[in-house]
């Protein structure tokens, strides 16, 4: 019974939030083609290209293909373009292209660069994970998937990880503007986004799955991705560790 209450709630989570995730990036598209090519490659870096028109961040969010999927963007590709720019330039673009993705306040780009990251292999990794914590306590709507991804690439998660859950956990939030905040966070309240990493941590270091409306279903979440990463992995769709 509770297996099949926690089937329905995700699936039609992630059904309301592709409605949103849609209209949110016409709106991210929009401010980006205001800005001129140099603005973008500053912000984006290599991975400017993985946006080409199409929301291909978008199977990311699930990490889960399905069988009426669109054809211009899903899953199989997503990881295809990934691979491609991570292929195609040096060790040091990447990095410096990861760095970018989570220096902006966006969760499209936390999200894009938490796939980047898990395709590294764990020594060019150790020297980024530094920039996924310090994401974590900025703030980020995809705050599960970037909890996800640091377990399976930071020796040092558990502790790290009880080390929040101990302490008095608080997102530090930059200034944004009402439509900004909307667009990056889902207008996710701080003290909501900081529950949400807390409700993460509690899956992943104690196997306790525990939403509520002011966690954001952070438990639920995460150990939905989880799964359908390892999944990905085990079906080999998904290769970690190749570059």
């Amino acid at each position: 019974m509770i297996k099949r209450i926690f089937n329905f709630y995700y699936r039609n989570y992630f059904l309301t939030l592709f409605s949103f995730s849609q209209k949110s990036f016409s709106q991210f598209l929009k401010a980006n083609k205001s800005k001129n090519s140099n603005k973008i490659e500053m912000e984006l870096g290599i991975f400017r290209n993985f946006w080409d028109g199409q929301p291909n961040h978008l199977p990311f969010l699930s990490f889960r293909s399905y069988a009426e999927e669109p054809e211009t963007f899903n899953l199989k590709l997503s990881i295809s373009k990934i691979e491609f720019i991570l292929e195609n330039n040096s060790e040091e673009s990447i990095k410096e292209g990861i760095q970018l993705l989570l220096l902006n306040e966006d969760w499209r780009s936390h999200l894009v660069a938490s796939i980047a990251l898990l395709s590294l292999k764990q020594a060019t990794r150790e020297s980024l994970l530094s920039y996924f914590w310090q994401r974590v306590s900025k703030g980020s709507w995809v705050s599960p998937q970037i909890m996800v991804t640091l377990s399976y690439s930071d020796v040092d998660f558990i502790a790290k990880g009880k080390k929040i859950l101990s302490e008095d956990f608080k997102i530090d939030y930059a200034d944004l503007s009402a439509i900004d905040h909307h667009v990056s966070r889902g207008g996710t309240p701080k003290s909501v986004a900081g529950k949400k990493v807390l409700a993460s941590l509690d899956y992943l270091l104690n196997d306790v799955v525990n939403d509520t409306f002011d966690n954001d279903a952070g438990g639920s979440i995460c150990k939905g991705w989880k799964e359908n990463l390892d999944e990905s992995i085990r079906q080999n769709k998904f290769k970690p560790e190749q570059f």
